[in-house]
């Protein structure tokens, strides 16, 4: 698959095992509607910060977090960072980028490709 990737990824990114983007996610979006920069990694969101723990690595750390199970996303909202938030529907298309399920419950990794478009989302209604 040639993406053309949103960000800069490191070699062998997204990993072997990812998979074409397909089928119905969700994910946290301060903006209602949604906008691009609801799907940015963390890496973009905070460049300076080190990012540590289990499983993580600069590849995960270059993937938007989403979740399969809205009921998973929405237990975010309870996070004080994430107060006055909404949960954005996502689409996905095989052009939106990689898939991969990491950590728990049902969290996906997402490697988004140029291609996403975020019209391809809506916000839900809770």
């Amino acid at each position: 698959m040639a993406n053309q990737w949103f960000e800069k990824l490191p070699q062998n990114c997204p990993p072997s095992d990812a998979k074409v983007c397909e089928g119905t996610f969700y994910r946290v979006s301060h903006g209602n509607p949604a906008e691009s920069k609801d799907f940015f990694s963390q890496q973009l969101l905070a460049p300076e910060k080190k990012f540590k723990g289990e499983g993580i690595d600069d590849c995960i750390v270059r993937a938007v977090s989403i979740f399969s199970s809205l009921d998973d996303a929405e237990q975010l909202l309870k996070l004080p960072k994430f107060k006055g938030a909404n949960i954005a529907e996502i689409h996905f298309y095989p052009e939106d980028g990689k898939l991969k399920k990491t950590f728990k419950k049902s969290h996906y990794s997402w490697w988004r490709s140029k291609a996403f478009n975020v019209k391809n989302t809506k916000i839900v209604d809770l």
